[in-house]
């Protein structure tokens, strides 16, 4: 079993609705790629872990969320100059 790395980037939100749409990013993509092993975001959960630490843009994000996130692990979520980036490692 492997994983795949992905994110969702959510510009001008608060925490709060951040946490809104990533869960109902969650939804859809257990309803589109199913519950097993299907490498999407749906494999990573709807509770986000924040991380206090924050950079100045997106790609810096990615590159941190893709060293320090463990597949299995709630997602992560990275704030950057100007949004959240959301994301972690999805068993495939």
């Amino acid at each position: 079993m492997g994983a795949e790395y992905q994110s969702v980037t959510f510009l001008n939100a608060t925490k709060e609705e951040v946490q809104k749409m990533w869960a109902k990013d969650v939804e859809q993509s257990l309803y589109d790629y199913g519950h097993c092993y299907s490498g999407a975001i749906g494999m990573l959960g709807a509770d986000i872990e924040w991380v206090f630490e924050s950079f100045p843009t997106e790609r810096e994000c990615d590159d941190w969320i893709m060293e320090h996130h463990e597949k299995w692990e709630p997602p992560l979520g990275v704030a950057f100059n100007g949004g959240w980036v959301v994301g972690g490692w999805c068993a495939s």
